[in-house]
C-alpha cells in the first residue's frame, strides 16, 4: 500500500500491512482417552476437553474456557522472522480485550518495530519507513476511516494472534463440519463496513484446540491465514497455548513467523501506564487515519522484494 497524507508526500507500508492479520492455534497428534500426548511439549500433556460429536455449542464453550484463563499475557523473549528480513528479537504483550503491544528490535540498530492498542487507540510504527511516520487511529472511529484498509481486522481481535480466540455472539456461527481428515470447523459470519466477512476455525476433534483460522470475503476471498503450533499447558494460567505462530495475508504477499520462547501469564506489567501508552519516537510524525485526507492506495510490491 501506499500512504499519502494531506501535505501529498508519500510513504509505502511494507512490515506495517502484516499486523492485520489476527488468529490462531494449532497442533496435532492422538493418544489415550484423556490424554492427547501428541501435543505434549515440554512436560505437561494436553487433556481431552471434547466428548465424541461435540455440539457448536461444545465446541465454543471449550475454546472460551481456554481464552477466559488467560487475564494478561507477557512474553519477553520471542523472535519475529518475515522472509527477506533479518530475524528480529521480540516482546509481546496482552490484556483482553484491546490492549496489545508487539515490539522488534535488533543488537545493531535498536528498534524497528511497535504495534500496540490500548482502551482508546492503535498505532504502528516502522524505523525504515520513509517518510518516518507513526499511524494511529481511535477505535471508535475505526469503520469510518482509512484505517480498514492498512488493518482491515479490528484491534479487539489482535488477542487471537496469541491463541485467545473468542466468538462473538454477535456473528453468525454454523458447524461443527467435519473434515477428511476428522479435524472440526467452525464458521461464523462477521458483519463488516465492506460488507459480511467468513471465518473459519479449524479446531482438533480431541483437544478442541484451534489449529488454524481463516478469514474470506462473502465471494470465497481469502484475506488471512494463521497456524500455530507447540502448544505447551501454561501453569500460570492452565490454558493451552501456542509457541510457534505462522501468518500468511495473500493478497499482500505478506508472511511472518513469532517464535515465543519465554511465556507469564496472569500477572500484572510493571510499568502498565508506558506500556499501554502511545510512544513517540524521534523524527516520526503522527498519522490520524481517520484524517479525511488520508489516502490509502496499492503498492507496487509485496514485502520481501
Amino acid at each position: 500500500m501506499t500512504f499519502i497524507d494531506k501535505s501529498t508526500s508519500h510513504a509505502s507500508l511494507p512490515l506495517v500491512l502484516f499486523v492485520t492479520v489476527v488468529v490462531l492455534v494449532a497442533g496435532s497428534g492422538a493418544s489415550c482417552p484423556n490424554v492427547i500426548r501428541g501435543y505434549q511439549v515440554g512436560v505437561m500433556p494436553l487433556p481431552r476437553t471434547l466428548p465424541a460429536q461435540p455440539t457448536r455449542e461444545q465446541i465454543i464453550a471449550a475454546i472460551e474456557d481456554n481464552t477466559s484463563r488467560v487475564r494478561s499475557y507477557s512474553a519477553s523473549q520471542a523472535v519475529l522472522s518475515v522472509p527477506g528480513v533479518p530475524r528480529l528479537s521480540a516482546q509481546v504483550a496482552c490484556e483482553p480485550p484491546r490492549r496489545f503491544r508487539l515490539r522488534a528490535q535488533t543488537s545493531l540498530t535498536g528498534n524497528e518495530l511497535d504495534i500496540g492498542s490500548n482502551d482508546d487507540l492503535f498505532w504502528l510504527w516502522i524505523r525504515r519507513h520513509e517518510p518516518p511516520i507513526m499511524l494511529f487511529c481511535q477505535h471508535d472511529q475505526y469503520e469510518q476511516s482509512s484505517a480498514r484498509q492498512v488493518v482491515p481486522i479490528r484491534a479487539d481481535w489482535m488477542p487471537e494472534l496469541l491463541g485467545l480466540v473468542r466468538f462473538s455472539p454477535q456473528d453468525r456461527h454454523e458447524g461443527p463440519f467435519v473434515a477428511a481428515d476428522g479435524r472440526l470447523e467452525i464458521r461464523s459470519t462477521i458483519d463488516s463496513p465492506d460488507g459480511p466477512l467468513v471465518r473459519s476455525v479449524v479446531l482438533h476433534p480431541m483437544t478442541g484446540l484451534v489449529e488454524e483460522q481463516h478469514l474470506f470475503t462473502s465471494a470465497g476471498k481469502r484475506l488471512a491465514s494463521v497456524r500455530a503450533s507447540r502448544h505447551r499447558m501454561d501453569p500460570g494460567s492452565g490454558a493451552a497455548l501456542p509457541r510457534l505462530i505462522d501468518v500468511s495475508w495473500p493478497g499482500s504477499g505478506v508472511e511472518f513467523t513469532l517464535e515465543v520462547t519465554s511465556l507469564v501469564t496472569n500477572v500484572p506489567a510493571a510499568d502498565p501506564g508506558q506500556l499501554w501508552q502511545m510512544p513517540t519516537y524521534d523524527g516520526y510524525q503522527p498519522v490520524d487515519l481517520a484524517d479525511p485526507t488520508v489516502v490509502i492506495t496499492p503498492a507496487a510490491a509485496p514485502i520481501g522484494q
